[in-house]
């Protein structure tokens, strides 16, 4: 029987081509999910380093030239039409002539294991989690997840050995120790791992959702036009939106909102302290935490406040959809 080893390659939701990285410092020891490039007759073995919707990053023996068609044949069967986006010595990145769905690739790799020993490979993903960390709570970004921990970006560094919760949007709170971090980069393990029963389910939400781009801070105001007053005052308005607890979500009526809570009325039952992640009209989440019920109505409080700009971008959304096209 052919021992089974954690393969190192990489499955990303992004639907781009993998651009040339640097080589990891683990590279020379890493596995990497076997392949072959087809080109006419000749059928050449590869490593499969990372693939995305739009392409791969293969480790090939033989340079292959920009702008070379070939096919790349996966182990499970696929064969995948090509183009040869860029090249660095024996490292290429394939760009596919149309975009794959990765999640059903990595699903029949977990149904050729044996049933008892499944384990899913890194699965490159950003999206917004909530960190805590001596006794803050930070919002961050994830880069990467497996069923053993998840690589993220934080606002301030980490050490190693810390115990930390983390809960990306969609997930349930994780338990985990910080295992590694470089500046503000850091890989935690889970304690304890999560099953890939758990994790699939959440990939297929993740995947075609937009990167969280909103974490970044919005471009300064032109100057020539006045800042509305909108960071401290509360405002009044009947919002539709949702709402995120884990992997359920429902409906929701925003009554007012400022840059630092968000009242709402639901018949959902949910308690104070409770974790939600609020998706607003051109916002794809932010968390905030129940603070006060009133019947059906519930206070919560972000855990970080929104930028004025950003409350400003959802109220002109909300104001341009009353209006409707023909106001």
């Amino acid at each position: 029987m052919r021992k089974q080893v954690l393969l190192d390659t990489v499955y990303s939701l992004s639907g781009d081509v993998p651009p040339v990285e640097g080589a990891g410092e683990a590279d020379a020891g890493a596995a990497f999910q076997p392949g072959a490039l087809v080109v006419g007759s000749i059928r050449q073995v590869c490593q499969i380093r990372k693939i995305s919707s739009g392409g791969a990053v293969l480790h090939v023996d033989v340079p292959v030239e920009e702008g070379r068609r070939l096919e790349l044949e996966l182990e499970t069967g696929e064969h995948l039409d090509g183009i040869v986006a860029w090249s660095r010595d024996f490292e290429v990145g394939l760009r596919f002539n149309t975009p794959i769905d990765v999640l059903p690739i990595l699903a029949r790799n977990l149904v050729s294991q044996p049933g008892e020993r499944r384990r899913m490979p890194r699965v490159e993903v950003f999206c917004p989690a909530l960190l805590e960390a001596q006794g803050t709570t930070q919002l961050v970004t994830t880069r990467d997840i497996a069923q053993g921990g998840i690589k993220i970006d934080t606002p301030f560094p980490l050490t190693a050995d810390q115990k930390v919760t983390i809960t990306p949007e969609g997930l349930r709170p994780i338990e985990g120790v910080v295992r590694w971090a470089r500046d503000c980069v850091a890989g935690i393990a889970f304690q304890p791992e999560l099953s890939w029963q758990e994790l699939m389910p959440w990939l297929r939400d993740r995947r075609g959702a937009p990167p969280p781009h909103f974490l970044a801070a919005p471009p300064a105001p032109d100057a020539s036009d006045p800042a509305p007053s909108v960071q401290e005052g509360s405002v009044q308005l009947n919002l539709s939106a949702r709402v995120r607890e884990g992997t359920r979500r429902w409906a929701i009526d925003v009554a007012t909102l400022t840059t630092r809570s968000v009242e709402f009325e639901s018949y959902a039952p949910i308690r104070i302290g409770t974790l939600l992640w609020i998706v607003l009209p051109g916002l794809e989440g932010w968390p905030a935490r129940i603070t006060g019920i009133d019947g059906y109505r519930f206070t919560c409080e972000f855990t970080q406040p929104l930028h004025p700009a950003v409350l400003e971008r959802v109220l002109a959304g909300a104001r341009d959809e009353d209006q409707g096209p023909n106001s």
